[in-house]
């Protein structure tokens, strides 16, 4: 029977607590962990007759009828006992209550609060979306989980009674909250996304509007635009008139064309919070002398939507907003305030001018602006649903970032994803907790054990091991795809051993298998050449359509957008991705049999294979360095050379007398399409000992003095101390040369703990091989070099598509000497040497013997 107890906390989020039968004792462990607090509830005696009747309360609501069906639905499901939703009871109940008083603002229509008593259990809600946050919050604190889309990643707790204490007031940190799918949704996954959605509580009560305007403008009022060429963008001379078009925005018919625009949208859609009015995609931005006097793109922007913001707020009110990003040319902040209604989302991709993205949003706060962000969690056509390929996956990110943000002022946020739950599922189910609840980033490890427990149960270890190979930050996992898939297979074919008997979690586990087999299916198309890549797409893209009910991939993107892109394949007349089922050859919704997951699973086994590594890799203090030994002839070997790269990277030096000066020559925008990405940022650093932060590095210099443009400058960083030190570099991914005098002393580290160093072109360096070293191994993704001995003979050829582990021994009396990476395109990672490389031998630094 359903016990409650009296409430004995106040104000507070609180979870709840369980008193659960023995037969629960297994669940109630799990639950404890999740809970994080262990507050003892006053048993009240069991309520006798039928179990507590759930009651919406107030003037009749369909959609609070509705909310009221939902939870009593699943707690009929959860104790296994009908519960009736009646118009009132006179004894305890749990009911559905709007909160009294006027209407909520536009950022407090989802508060809501839980609370028990001798009464009962009494949700309240601002709104019926409160409420319905409210049941599904609920349902969460007695163990319900709807972890991913669809009826296989549902949890139905179930339980026999429980002692019930909660006092809770709930509101979103975030007022929007968006995971939406980049390619949109097919005829299979609409229902069960929205449903996610709801269960999640992630149907905010804010809709925020900030996609690109520009077009949708000018088609609304194209009559006027047709005879007013004007109002485009001058280009070369010329009025760019175009669907997509940029606007002559110093142009008063212009902005009273924008005015009219969202007023009319508005009128249209009188329950829309908000209008975009951001500008269209790219550049082509108006050349016109009127529009250089109001300032660069971002200055016109701004300008345009606070005129419409002022213009809607004065017809329409104080509740309707105005959005817009901060992309591309106009990702900068403005010379002068925003409208108070006007909310920016600051993108975190597609930046121009080199900024980070927390100095853009502290810019537009300067300005007064309303701040959202709009994220990038998965993009099809960068990530191809691959594992750990897309933000998605990082936890780390995702708990850093989310809480990052709103600490800076963003109360709204949108993420571009796909339906790709089969890499991304734990990513984007940890987002939305953390979304309304920041603090939740501080629980990241208990929400993924909660996950691994209630969706795996006896499989839950092996299924640590598979996701933890899923996440982004686990770079390490995926230096050779081949391994990867094999853990993944091998992880998956113990959870089904252990799982048997448990069809719940089976499914779950059979729907991975499908999801592996396409991460394996895209890496045979990828890797194959001629006719047989023909033949690996068409078997990706009819596995991608025939598992598109588990969203394991996004099917809708990959079969859409991937021949678009590859020209040396082809999807013929009748299988086009509109043509429907039975006639399309590539199409088949048949369900797969066991016997064909099992053939998969076998086959993954027996067909990859885990590296198994023929040396120890030893482990660096990159904070305590010397120079290299020069041995006989060391001296006189000709130097090598790796000037030209991309994106950040690093150098290390050891500095004997202090102050010193460090030399750089550095030539930056080397590609000039990328000259947008701001001057080449340089910062020195002091490694070792403890600094004002705690960190053990200390800056000691920094230069952002070279621009974007070819040409070649000087800078000099001054050592103020002796001891090891860091240089790092940024381009914004531009490409950089970075030369220096002979004999100053930098090495490049070249160890999997960091960063690849993005060397453009062949490059060719050093490396010091300790005596009494018998074997080299190391990493290579180089397309092609080789390693060479100390005599000048190939020892190792270095080029591995995708990846791979690699050893060479060292004959007697090569060791103790230098040895030469020559020519190499591409990255290399020293696993069992000192994991340094220099142009010389005596620009070489390696760890303290």
């Amino acid at each position: 029977m359903f016990q409650l107890v009296s409430s004995i906390f106040s104000g507070m989020r609180l979870l709840p607590t369980f008193m659960i039968s023995p037969s629960l004792a297994a669940l109630a462990v799990a639950l404890t962990t999740w809970l994080g607090h262990s507050a003892e509830p006053a048993t009240l005696p069991r309520i006798k007759g039928t179990l507590l009747p759930i009651v919406p309360e107030g003037p009749a609501s369909e959609a609070r009828l509705a909310i009221s069906k939902a939870l009593a639905e699943k707690l009929g499901a959860i104790f296994s006992t009908p519960f009736a939703v009646v118009p009132q009871a006179d004894g305890p109940a749990i009911r559905l209550r709007l909160a009294e008083g006027p209407p909520p603002g536009a950022t407090h229509r989802e508060d809501y609060s839980i609370r028990t008593s001798a009464g009962g259990i009494l949700l309240t809600g601002t709104t019926d979306t409160a409420l319905r946050h409210a049941a599904w919050d609920l349902l969460h604190r007695l163990g319900y989980r709807q972890f991913f889309p669809g009826q296989t990643w549902e949890v139905i707790p179930r339980l026999d009674s429980l002692s019930l204490t909660i006092d809770a007031d709930e509101s979103p940190d975030y007022s929007s909250r968006r995971i939406w799918y980049g390619y949109g949704l097919w005829d299979h996954n609409r229902a069960t996304y929205e449903d996610w959605v709801v269960k999640n509580r992630m149907d905010g009560g804010f809709t925020l509007n900030t996609g690109h305007a520009y077009g949708r403008l000018i088609r609304s009022q194209q009559a006027k635009f047709d005879a007013h060429p004007e109002y485009y963008a001058l280009v070369n001379g010329q009025r760019r008139v175009s669907p997509e078009a940029k606007l002559c925005i110093s142009n008063p018919g212009v902005r009273a064309a924008a005015v009219a625009y969202a007023l009319a949208f508005f009128a249209e859609n009188p329950d829309a919070d908000s209008v975009s009015i951001d500008p269209s995609d790219g550049g082509d931005w108006c050349e016109c002398d009127a529009c250089a006097r109001i300032g660069p793109p971002h200055e016109r922007a701004a300008l345009l939507a606070n005129t419409v913001a002022a213009a809607v707020t004065e017809h329409l009110g104080k509740d309707r907003f105005v959005g817009m990003y901060a992309y591309n040319y106009h990702a900068e902040p403005p010379s002068f305030d925003l409208h108070p209604h006007v909310i920016i989302s600051t993108a975190t991709a597609f930046i121009k001018g080199g900024k980070p993205i927390k100095d853009i949003i502290a810019g537009w706060s300067a300005r007064k602006a309303t701040i959202g962000i709009r994220e990038y969690y998965s993009v099809n056509t960068w990530d191809r649903d691959l594992p750990g390929a897309a933000r998605g996956s990082r936890l780390d990110y995702l708990a850093e970032s989310i809480p990052a943000f709103h600490a800076q002022g963003a109360r709204y946020l949108s993420a571009e994803s796909s339906d790709n739950w089969g890499c991304n599922g734990l990513g984007y189910y940890f987002a939305s907790r953390v979304l309304w609840d920041t603090g939740e980033a501080a629980r990241r490890q208990a929400i993924v054990d909660d996950f691994l427990h209630l969706a795996f149960g006896p499989a839950e270890k092996p299924m640590r091991d598979f996701y933890e190979r899923l996440d982004g930050a686990n770079a390490k996992a995926r230096l050779v795809y081949d391994d990867l898939l094999a853990r993944l297979y091998r992880n998956l074919e113990q959870a089904r051993t252990l799982a048997s008997g448990r069809p719940d979690v089976l499914a779950r586990i059979d729907d991975l298998i499908l999801y592996t087999r396409h991460a394996e299916l895209y890496d045979a198309y990828r890797t194959a050449t001629g006719p047989a890549r023909q033949a690996a797409f068409e078997a990706m893209i009819r596995h991608a359509y025939r598992i598109r009910r588990t969203s394991m991939v996004h099917s809708y993107a990959l079969y859409r957008d991937v021949a678009a892109r590859d020209s040396s394949v082809t999807v013929p007349e009748p299988a086009r991705w509109q043509n429907p089922e039975p006639g399309n050859p590539w199409k088949s919704s048949t369900p797969f049999t066991a016997d064909e997951l099992t053939a998969i699973l076998g086959s993954g086994v027996a067909n990859h294979v885990p590296v198994e590594l023929d040396f120890d890799v030893t482990e660096v203090d990159d904070t305590n360095l010397v120079p290299a030994p020069l041995t006989d002839g060391a001296s006189t070997l000709p130097a090598g050379n790796a000037e030209n790269a991309r994106g950040a990277r690093s150098w290390f030096t050891v500095i004997g007398q202090a102050p010193a000066d460090i030399e750089l020559h550095i030539t930056g925008g080397l590609i000039a399409h990328y000259r947008d990405r701001g001057n080449v940022r340089v910062r020195l650093w002091k490694l070792g000992g403890a600094s004002v932060t705690g960190e053990s590095r200390t800056l000691v210099a920094e230069d952002a003095s070279v621009p974007p443009d070819g040409v070649e400058r000087v800078v000099h960083l001054t050592a103020k101390e002796p001891g090891v030190h860091r240089i790092d570099l940024d381009d914004g991914q531009d490409l950089t040369r970075v030369t220096w005098p002979a004999g100053q002393r930098l090495s490049w580290k070249m160890s999997l703990d960091d960063f690849p160093q993005s060397q453009s072109g062949r490059w060719t360096l050093y490396a010091w091989v300790p005596p009494g070293t018998r074997k080299i191994g190391l990493y290579s993704a180089a397309s092609g070099g080789e390693l060479r001995d100390p005599e000048g003979g190939k020892a190792l050829d270095l080029a591995r598509k995708g990846g791979a582990f690699l050893s060479v021994d060292v004959p007697p009396g090569q060791d103790g000497r230098y040895w030469k990476f020559h020519q190499v395109a591409g990255r290399v990672s020293l696993l069992n040497l000192p994991p340094f490389l220099a142009r010389t031998p005596s620009e070489l630094v390696i760890p303290h013997p």
